[in-house]
């Protein structure tokens, strides 16, 4: 399977990039502060998106099959799913216990959870 058939992962790539060299953009865009304790959380996550999304994209050029067998390694799609709905998880809890970060969490959660409706997405096909 190629990346071309994995979008979600080159997605998810681009954004922890962005979140992982700066940080302030994505505080900024979500209303958030840019305290340096922000900064390191967002770094963390755009590390992890960079993590999950090369995993991904190492399954799918590992998994290149003749064209009538395109399935990548499933387990890849369930993990990431698994992963994004655990996040969403954790950040609707902390939206629920902090005002002060219930804005960011709940971003948070809603990009997990459309990482985890496009894997989902990707695992029905």
């Amino acid at each position: 399977m190629s990346t071309a058939r994995r979008p979600v992962d080159v997605v998810r790539l681009g954004l922890g990039l962005v979140t992982l060299t700066c940080p302030e953009v994505a505080l900024r865009l979500s209303g958030g502060r840019t305290q340096q304790h922000e900064r390191a959380a967002v770094r963390i996550l755009g590390a992890r998106y960079l993590a999950q999304s090369a995993i991904g994209l190492a399954a799918s050029r590992s998994q290149r099959r003749p064209p009538d067998s395109s399935e990548c390694r499933p387990w890849v799609r369930e993990l990431d799913v698994t992963v994004e709905v655990t996040h969403a998880a954790t950040m609707f809890a902390l939206a629920v216990v902090s005002a002060k970060y219930r804005r960011l969490a709940l971003i948070s959660a809603v990009t997990a959870l459309t990482f985890s409706a496009l894997d989902l997405q990707e695992i029905r096909r």
